[in-house]
């Protein structure tokens, strides 16, 4: 299989996507296991598949995800800290470029 970079807004889309479907559909994604389809030879479609089969068991539970393919593995810190910033904690937020700039003395 070919290691292909998932762009942002494709990670962004499958995650969407991993969201809106039932939670029996995530979980049997998630626990799918290969070939996806024997018939197809397209390694960018697998890659594809992989990727939203690591979204989905990400939606189930953090921990059985692992890291992505091109994610490095975070120190427990770490993970809370991007646990917190998925839930607002602590964030700054900016009605616009000027208000950040200015707070950053920019």
């Amino acid at each position: 299989m070919s290691h292909t970079h998932a762009s942002p807004a494709l990670e962004r889309f499958l995650e969407s996507v991993v969201r809106q479907l039932p939670r029996e559909a995530v979980e049997a994604m998630a626990d799918l296991r290969p070939p996806f389809d024997e018939h197809v030879d397209d390694a960018v479609a697998d890659e594809v598949i992989h990727l939203f089969q690591a979204k989905a068991k990400a939606a189930i539970h953090e921990s059985l995800a692992g890291p992505l393919p091109d994610e490095p593995d975070f120190n427990e810190e770490t993970k809370q800290v991007l646990r917190d910033a998925r839930e607002g904690k602590g964030l700054v937020r900016y009605d616009n470029w000027d208000e950040l700039f200015a707070d950053l003395g920019m």
